[in-house]
């Protein structure tokens, strides 16, 4: 499945998937606007639930304002593959739980200059990893101005080993980690937040070249379009049309002198 340039707007379903339900082999999605998506209040997957045996890739995808209320859970999902997700913006979404994205069994995960702001859960959590194998790496993240209400942190993570680098976490509310399984590393990072909420279960290593401040979030490139705004809008390089003057026929002068004569 290759889906480009394309929009997603109150779309809404009463089982999994608001927009997308997809189970196969490949999955790619770039350029896309998701707004106002949701799934059934007892439900999961607001915008997209995609599972991908090899490649399970987002790109440039914009996920805002899924769900009108907090119930049904986890605005993106990914399940299984080789999952990226890049220059992705998951925020002002609301769900019962997972309210920005939650990464499920990966054979590898990465990710890139995403942001995650002002996602609402009211039971729990933002960013869920669940991993059996492989590294989990999520680097240039803003991670801000979210929520967990219980104890289960804004980041949860079970399972294999993690890590987060030069991420920005401000003005999360609630505890930021909750580590049940596995080992979850945070460097070169900053990290604005109560030390009393910071993790619970399992500690996080932060031991390497952070800083306990804020600092202004990274200024990352996102996809706009009508239904989805960004500071940065990523700029695509426009084709010029124009005349291929090869293909042209060459005509003599006598000719067009005798197709005038003729009109």
């Amino acid at each position: 499945m290759n889906v480009n340039y394309s929009m997603f707007y109150q779309c809404s379903c009463s089982q999994r998937g608001g927009a997308i339900f997809f189970f196969s082999t490949n999955s790619y999605l770039k350029m896309i606007c998701a707004n106002r998506c949701s799934c059934g209040a007892s439900s999961w997957c607001h915008f997209a639930c995609l599972a991908a045996s090899l490649m399970n890739r987002v790109e440039y995808l914009s996920v805002s304002n899924c769900s009108y209320s907090t119930s049904g859970s986890f605005s993106l999902y990914l399940y299984i593959g080789y999952e990226i997700i890049d220059s992705t913006n998951s925020s002002m979404n609301n769900a019962n739980g997972v309210s920005g994205v939650f990464i499920d069994a990966p054979s590898s995960f990465t990710s890139s200059y995403c942001t995650f702001s002002n996602n609402k859960a009211a039971d729990s959590t933002c960013i869920y990893f669940y991993s059996t194998s492989g590294i989990i790496s999520m680097s240039f993240a803003n991670i801000v101005h979210n929520n967990s209400p219980l104890q289960y942190g804004v980041v949860f993570l079970y399972g294999g080993t993690s890590r987060m680098l030069y991420c920005i976490f401000h003005n999360n509310s609630n505890y930021l980690f909750y580590v049940n399984a596995g080992s979850l590393e945070v460097s070169h990072s900053h990290l604005d937040h109560s030390l009393l909420s910071f993790s619970t279960k399992t500690a996080v290593s932060t031991a390497i070249n952070n800083s306990f401040s804020f600092r202004m979030t990274h200024q990352l490139q996102f996809f706009s379009s009508f239904h989805c705004n960004a500071d940065i809008p990523i700029i695509e390089q426009q084709q010029l049309y124009t005349i291929n003057q090869s293909n042209m026929k060459p005509y003599s002068f006598l000719y067009l002198m005798i197709i005038l004569m003729i009109s």
